[in-house]
């Protein structure tokens, strides 16, 4: 395997090279131009300092006004160049944040914003929130445009009007955390032909990426009526989990049963079978939990609670949950007014479920490239086997794009020299040997923003290598065409 060295003089950083592998791709008469053009590289400060702008983005998800944007500027740009640019989508159900994305990034012009209908700290997106539905794609389109300097502010000023330093308009980055990962994909699939000369690469954290790893059908179980400032769960997983699937988990729902009069799940597996779904007094929290026998996990006779998420009215379970309540006859009295039912919570799916959207996404943009990020223990979901990450991974790795679970380590070392310990070096398009080992994930004792940061350096790091590759062949500095192997 050939392996290709960028070499830097860079004081404040331990990391003596940018590493890319394989390379295979080099044409060795393009080989000494390229190398000459990437030992540019220039050594950003070692202390991340940023100068910050409130912009009013107007966009026709706004619904006649603007969207709120923050845009963190670097004192200095990354390469000698300009900067590139990332937009971060926030995660969880919120209409986002303009706090700081990344707060020790160096060299990165950075965009944070609100959806629609969303507001924080005196400001303010226009529109009308939907859950993160269609206008929320159409936000996060026109903020990727605003980013590229296809769109003006309120002000009629670009980014590049905007900043100091020179933002790299053709070499956008995204990334998603946890539920952001799902909206970073749907939007370059449904709207492609608007950033396809923008968008390069798109880093997902821990993203559940599909229905069921959402709204966690097998993942620990929250318990119920915990004393004020307490939280706990049980479990690891759901037992009736039958096979991983790309799109959807192979799940057992023969004792499905429905409760409307439950206070806490109406739907759930009903593992004793007695209608109600039982709970016991947790004696360590104080908590209600179905861990009848308290061991610390849920066997197939104790209950499984099933949770959804909202369409901004009514509640929406997942896919096969949903399918499997349509299927099982519980409903024969007619199906509640305030649940989305079959065809609804399809639609509602299809523009939140990343695992059916990476073949849109590439196909719409030749060349786009991924990163997934995961430490050892999920923020979120507990299934040992992560089948949100494979199915991440997976659903780049089926499109024949370039991706990578978690940056190399040199990018980890240069966010920060002090970081000590094995760390994973995965190759790119290649799955772990065991999706239930630790060694492909980060461990703990590092941040999630160290692991982010490090991604953004090396996805940036590989636009600027594919932008120069299609420079020299093409004398085309503009546009970026193929992906880098």
């Amino acid at each position: 395997m050939e392996e290709f060295f960028i070499f830097g003089n860079c004081p404040n950083s331990t990391r003596a090279s940018a590493r890319f592998q394989p390379l295979s791709w080099w044409r060795e008469k393009m080989r000494y131009a390229i190398i000459a053009a990437l030992m540019l590289i220039s050594c950003p400060p070692a202390t991340a300092q940023w100068i910050s702008h409130e912009i009013d983005l107007p966009s026709d998800a706004a619904g006649g006004g603007t969207l709120a944007l923050t845009v963190y500027e670097p004192l200095s740009a990354r390469y000698p160049e300009g900067a590139p640019v990332v937009v971060e989508v926030d995660g969880g159900t919120s209409w986002g944040s303009l706090s700081n994305p990344m707060s020790d990034a160096n060299g990165i012009v950075q965009i944070a914003f609100l959806l629609p209908g969303g507001s924080s700290g005196g400001r303010s997106s226009g529109g009308t929130w939907d859950d993160r539905g269609s206008d929320s794609i159409l936000a996060v389109r026109d903020v990727i445009r605003y980013a590229g300097g296809q769109l003006t502010d309120d002000d009629g000023l670009t980014l590049a009007d905007t900043l100091s330093v020179t933002p790299l308009s053709d070499q956008v980055g995204l990334i998603g955390l946890s539920n952001g990962g799902n909206l970073v994909i749907v939007t370059p699939s449904l709207y492609g032909p608007f950033i396809d000369d923008i968008l390069r690469w798109v880093v997902q954290w821990e993203s559940p990426v599909s229905s069921q790893a959402a709204v966690s059908d097998n993942s620990k179980v929250a318990l119920s009526d915990c004393p004020v400032g307490v939280s706990a769960t049980v479990g690891l997983t759901n037992p009736r989990y039958l096979a991983y699937g790309p799109l959807e988990l192979s799940m057992n729902f023969s004792d499905l049963s429905y409760n409307a009069s439950d206070p806490y799940f109406r739907l759930f597996h009903d593992g004793n079978g007695d209608g109600v779904y039982s709970t016991v007094a947790d004696p360590a929290s104080g908590c209600l939990t179905p861990d009848l026998n308290l061991n610390g996990a849920l066997e197939l006779n104790e209950d499984y609670p099933l949770k959804t998420f909202t369409d901004g009215s009514l509640e929406v379970y997942s896919r096969p949950v949903t399918q499997a309540l349509h299927d099982s006859g519980l409903l024969s009295g007619g199906w509640p007014s305030d649940l989305d039912d079959l065809s609804a919570a399809t639609a509602y799916w299809s523009l939140r479920e990343a695992v059916r959207h990476y073949r849109g996404a590439t196909a719409a943009i030749p060349g786009l490239e991924g990163m997934v990020l995961c430490s050892r223990e999920d923020h979120v979901q507990g299934d040992p086997g992560r089948f949100h990450i494979r199915q991440a991974f997976e659903g780049w790795d089926h499109t024949g794009a370039w991706v990578r679970i978690n940056p190399d380590p040199t990018y980890v070392l240069e966010v920060d020299s002090t970081v000590t310990g094995p760390l994973p070096d995965n190759p790119p398009n290649t799955a772990p040997p065991d999706w239930s080992s630790p060694l492909y994930t980060y461990p703990e004792s590092i941040s999630n923003e160290i692991v982010q940061t490090a991604a953004v350096y090396e996805m940036a790091d590989r636009a600027r290598v594919g932008i120069f590759r299609d420079s020299f062949e093409s004398g085309n500095t503009l546009r970026w065409s193929a992906a880098v192997p």
